[in-house]
């Protein structure tokens, strides 16, 4: 039962944000959403910012799963495979979890998106990095580090335009990987 009510709480968090902002999400807001008293959000959660830590590290739990079996899976294709696999996979990931999105932007507005929690490394990009790096490995070299930062930041910039503009982006992982691959000039 406790679990749920927290479980309960943490969508409600998650759904307010995504709707009104962070501004607009007040305890009050959230409590209600979830169907609870404001009293009982504060037996789970101390305040506002550790109920909005505990989501982050909820849906993380989530997603982390996620990409590293992705990582996994793409490992055993060729090259370009390996890049559309986990492109396709990532993206298809965030779509599912859409909502999420906003509340990172709306939480972090930075370009960066990383909101990892007082002194808690933004192990989301973290992972994805060290899977890109590992990804282009074999066909960048020693520019894999690099490579990997710029498809990286194609991706964040593309959910965040996404997440902006109310649109889905489960297919783009193959438009980041065409760019980067093959560049963007029509042949």
């Amino acid at each position: 039962m406790r679990h749920q009510i927290s479980a309960a709480i943490l969508d409600a968090a998650e759904a307010v944000i995504a709707d009104r902002g962070l501004d607009g999400a007040s305890t009050a807001a959230i409590a209600s959403r979830a169907g609870v008293a404001v009293g009982t959000l504060y037996n789970y959660f101390p305040d506002r910012e550790s109920l909005i830590d505990s989501l982050f590290d909820a849906r993380r739990a989530e997603i982390l799963p996620r990409l590293h079996e992705a990582a996994r899976a793409a490992g055993k294709l060729p090259a370009e495979g390996r890049l559309r696999a986990y492109l396709r996979e990532v993206f298809a990931v965030y779509d599912e979890q859409r909502r999420f999105m906003q509340v990172v932007f709306a939480v972090d507005p930075e370009p960066h998106g990383s909101h990892a929690g007082k002194g808690k490394k933004p192990i989301v990009l973290t992972t994805m990095t060290d899977a890109l790096v590992h990804i282009l490995k074999p066909t960048s070299g020693k520019r894999s580090d690099e490579h990997a930062q710029m498809v990286l930041g194609a991706m964040k910039a593309l959910v965040r335009w996404r997440v902006e503009r109310g649109e889905r982006f489960a297919s783009d992982g193959e438009l980041v990987a065409d760019a980067f691959l093959h560049g963007i000039a029509k042949r």
